[in-house]
């Protein structure tokens, strides 16, 4: 037989406050397991691309924010559209450069154009009669691109010596300067002037940075290979870049979350273009393909043989009625957005063009190639 001392009360009273704090622990654990968590778990691993595009489409978390959008000038009587486009001639030849052009850029109002090449500099002109105004040097190696800001004030430029440059039109002095995670190729202001992006050569993350300051917002990550283009939709929705393998990842523009992934079988996505109202993405690959998106529907609705080399670059005109590609065959050409159709090409550099921009008003085109030269293009009446 088993004999039981009796308890103290002492004890026995801090047996019990022993039980009921053990009770009160289990009860708040398992409260705490019941209770969903306050903020949603965001997976760091990035999915691999579809060889097809889905036909279904895949919901996508919406954009952040919508940023204010700095107003462009409205569209000049003079600009270059599908029914002016047979009256496009050169009207500026900016020579100088002693190396090719790889990149051009050109203000909201046609006033300044930039230039950047192999040879270490980047040239603001006057947009109006071609003189030059300013020649940038700081970059170590060959520039490949520019871009102004929406205002005109600010102009950004890249290279293969890994950094970009932030510079002041009007003193054409320099502001700030910063290394990147890769060669800059490709350059992009957001719609409301206040961040660009950069990505480049050798990279698979892309950088966003802030206009004024110049200090790194966030990195654009998701790509699995080399970056290869980047533009931002006219509506402030999306940040799209291209890389190597032909995967183009749609970013709120805000953060840099993915939100879309758009994977087209085959070719480099070389450059990237929103059309006006952001309804549509066009690629050039570097075999000779624009390949046209449906962004709302994640869907490829075209693709035509644009040139028989690469299509370095692409853009629109601002009333939405022309596409223009810029070739490796060394042609220039401008596509009805209605039809498809191309209703001009443009062949006066005799070598690759490396790239294209329109002035927001529409009155004047750029363009930079091999033969180290730039042109401006505009209606001749």
């Amino acid at each position: 037989m088993h004999h039981f001392l009796p308890v103290p009360k002492q004890k026995r009273r801090w047996a019990g406050s022993l039980w009921v704090a053990l009770l009160i622990f289990f009860s708040a654990c398992q409260q705490d397991i019941a209770t969903p968590l306050t903020q949603p778990y965001v997976s760091t691993a990035v999915p691999r691309p579809t060889v097809t595009p889905s036909p279904t489409p895949t919901d996508a978390p919406p954009p952040s924010s919508t940023p204010s959008i700095t107003p462009l000038p409205t569209l000049s009587p003079d600009a270059i559209t599908a029914q002016t486009a047979g009256d496009l001639d050169p009207a500026l030849f900016l020579s100088g450069h002693q190396g090719p052009v790889y990149g051009v850029a050109v203000s909201a109002d046609g006033r300044l154009i930039a230039s950047a090449s192999t040879d270490r500099r980047v040239r603001l002109f006057d947009g109006l009669n071609g003189d030059l105004l300013s020649v940038l040097e700081h970059h170590r190696n060959w520039v490949y691109c520019v871009a102004f800001s929406p205002d005109g004030t600010r102009l950004v430029s890249g290279g293969r010596d890994r950094t970009v440059q932030l510079w002041d039109t009007s003193t054409g002095e320099r502001l700030i300067g910063s290394r990147t995670s890769g060669e800059v190729s490709q350059v992009a202001f957001s719609p409301d002037g206040s961040r660009f992006a950069t990505v480049g050569y050798y990279s698979a993350i892309g950088n966003v940075w802030d206009t004024l300051t110049g200090a790194p917002l966030f990195e654009l990550e998701g790509h699995r290979t080399r970056l290869r283009s980047v533009a931002y939709s006219p509506d402030g929705q999306w940040l799209a870049t291209g890389d190597l393998n032909s995967l183009i990842i749609l970013h709120d523009p805000q953060t840099g979350q993915i939100g879309l992934q758009l994977y087209q079988e085959g070719g480099q996505a070389l450059s990237l273009a929103f059309s006006p109202d952001s309804a549509y993405l066009v690629v050039g690959t570097d075999r000779g393909e624009i390949r046209l998106w449906d962004v709302e529907r994640q869907q490829i609705v075209a693709v035509w043989t644009a040139h028989s080399g690469e299509v370095w670059s692409l853009t629109y005109s601002p009333d939405g009625s022309l596409l223009i590609s810029a070739g490796g065959d060394g042609a220039i050409r401008l596509w009805n957005t209605n039809t498809y159709e191309r209703i001009r090409s443009l062949t006066a550099h005799g070598a690759s063009v490396r790239s294209v921009a329109i002035s927001a008003d529409g009155t004047t085109l750029v363009s930079g190639g091999d033969d180290n030269r730039v042109i401006v293009w505009r209606i001749d009446h």
